[in-house]
């Protein structure tokens, strides 16, 4: 868990800055236009941050699913999929569009978390 966990962060670390530094040029390969380009731009942003915690999500799933933990990865799974359109519904009322740029983000940072609790509480019940 702790060599998947380092590579998942360095490997999505080392792409994610990639992106990051080139959103720029990538998105000016799709639009021209500046207002499209800005926007787009910001929700690269937004989806980037993401991905620095679905790799983990995803790590969290795997493994509860290797040890045949149902359970855990049912919750996971219902987490990152049933609560993303609450969260674009709910963020969009509060923020327009910005709440729905950010909500996989939101999202993906909540489902990290649980996969972080749950993860300490097998850890716990595994011990004991």
């Amino acid at each position: 868990m702790k060599y998947a966990s380092l590579y998942i962060g360095g490997i999505t670390t080392i792409f994610v800055g990639l992106v990051y530094l080139f959103r720029e040029p990538v998105m000016h390969l799709f639009s021209s236009d500046s207002s499209v380009s800005s926007i787009g731009i910001y929700f690269v942003a937004a989806m980037l941050i993401s991905a620095l915690f679905n790799g983990f999500t995803g790590l969290f799933t795997s493994v509860f699913q290797a040890i045949g933990q149902g359970m855990p990865t049912m919750v996971m799974s219902v987490t990152q999929g049933v609560l993303y359109i609450p969260v674009i519904v709910i963020l969009h009322c509060l923020f327009r569009l910005h709440g729905v740029v950010w909500s996989m983000t939101v999202t993906e940072v909540i489902t990290c978390l649980m996969g972080i609790l749950l993860f300490i509480l097998l850890h716990e019940k595994m011990k004991g």
